[in-house]
């Protein structure tokens, strides 16, 4: 299978469940599963040594053959941000292109890039921290927080972290629109619809699940989710270009582009919020998946715990081979990277990926500002330009 076909429009992805299209009657606080078959990531993954660091340059040989890869992905992307960290080597990194097409507008070198839904990691992570502190359970159920959610006695956070709650996907629905929305409207748009099953039944990937777990996590720690982001894990981690999208608030973002021409509704950017409100670099996300797998976010067991019992992404994931745990993804492309973990991101104008290959032993990460063009496709073209250059090298 071809690593194009796995969807890189994870955000703004329709929310169909597999099997069970409707809500039971009545649904068990102990729920009986049904949904698509699950995986885990395989023993030998956490045998690799993700302690070791990737400070400093890779081989200047490698990085021509790298730099090579992404200047050939500008023939089909006005720019790109990109970044291969080899553990025990270095990382290189590269942002090149335009910003913006129409007027011509150069990109910075280290401009973000929305990388929508790779966000998602870094709002689980952030809660799997409370759990750790005792703040929060996996087992808590949101009727704390929202009880006039559908459901809201059963649905745990848990679920939420999973996508098995049953909660209806705000962008999912028709009156969804570009504009601005805060996260008490597209919690709203979400909760007000009849749950596609009952929470624990059922695989369904929901933006409002994580939009939730944002209003939890600044309800816990007393504190806007941005400045929760900051604290915990973009200044300890030194991800000096990453930052929450707000509505209003100008920054030095590229512009995304549809089909080759821009995108000019930027607040539209701030509506995803917990679920993909993140402008990055693809420096900063591998850095982030590097600080997760070597445990200095979560200790080792929470980490690989992200990874277990993941669900196969059907419905409009149909032929993906990606599989969905706590805000991580499981992707297998035998004919292609192989085993990979790490997360997907899509939105208008953009497209993102971020990823550590085992089989390779090297984190990779891309955001293109056009959407019509996978990011993994990028990640590809990466990878196949490293494994030559190790050939002969």
């Amino acid at each position: 299978m071809s690593l194009l076909k796995i969807s890189s429009a994870v955000l703004l992805a329709t929310s169909v469940s597999w099997g069970l299209a409707q809500a039971q009657p009545a649904c068990a606080p102990s729920p009986v599963y049904a949904g698509p078959p699950m995986r885990s990531a395989p023993d030998a993954v956490w045998q690799k040594d993700f302690r070791r660091s990737i400070d400093g340059e890779l081989p200047a040989g490698l990085q021509a053959s790298l730099g090579n890869a992404l200047d050939k992905m500008l023939q089909h992307v006005p720019a790109a941000s990109a970044a291969v960290a080899i553990p025990g080597e270095g990382t290189w990194s590269a942002t090149r292109g335009l910003a913006r097409k129409e007027p011509p507008q150069p990109v910075a070198p280290e401009q973000p890039f929305q990388v929508a839904s790779t966000a998602k990691t870094l709002t689980a992570a952030v809660v799997l921290q409370l759990v750790e502190e005792r703040k929060l359970a996996l087992g808590d159920t949101i009727d704390r927080w929202f009880p006039d959610a559908p459901n809201a006695g059963l649905i745990t956070i848990e679920q939420l972290l999973r996508h098995t709650s049953g909660i209806v996907s705000f962008n999912a629905l028709p009156t969804f629109g570009t504009a601005y929305r805060t996260p008490a409207e597209i919690i709203a748009l979400g909760t007000a619809q009849k749950p596609q099953f009952c929470p624990g039944t059922n695989w369904s990937y929901t933006n409002t699940g994580y939009a939730m777990l944002g209003v939890i996590i600044e309800k816990v720690e007393g504190a806007p989710l941005a400045d929760v982001l900051a604290k915990r894990l973009i200044r300890p981690l030194s991800l000096t270009h990453t930052v929450m999208r707000r509505p209003g608030v100008e920054l030095p973002v590229a512009t995304g582009h549809a089909a080759g021409r821009p995108v000019d509704a930027p607040d539209q950017y701030a509506t995803p919020y917990a679920a993909g409100a993140l402008a990055s670099t693809g420096g900063d996300l591998v850095r982030f998946w590097h600080a997760l797998l070597a445990a200095q976010v979560l200790p080792e067991a929470s980490v690989h715990r992200m990874f277990t019992a993941m669900p196969a992404m059907l419905g409009p994931y149909a032929g993906s081979n990606s599989f969905y745990g706590m805000g991580v993804q499981l992707y297998d492309v035998p004919d292609g990277p192989g085993l990979m973990l790490g997360h997907s991101g899509g939105i208008e104008g953009f497209t993102s990926v971020v990823a550590y290959v085992p089989a390779d032993d090297v984190y990779i990460a891309v955001s293109f500002n056009e959407k019509s063009v996978p990011a993994e496709a990028g990640l590809w073209a990466l990878l196949r330009a490293l494994r030559a250059y190790r050939v002969l090298n």
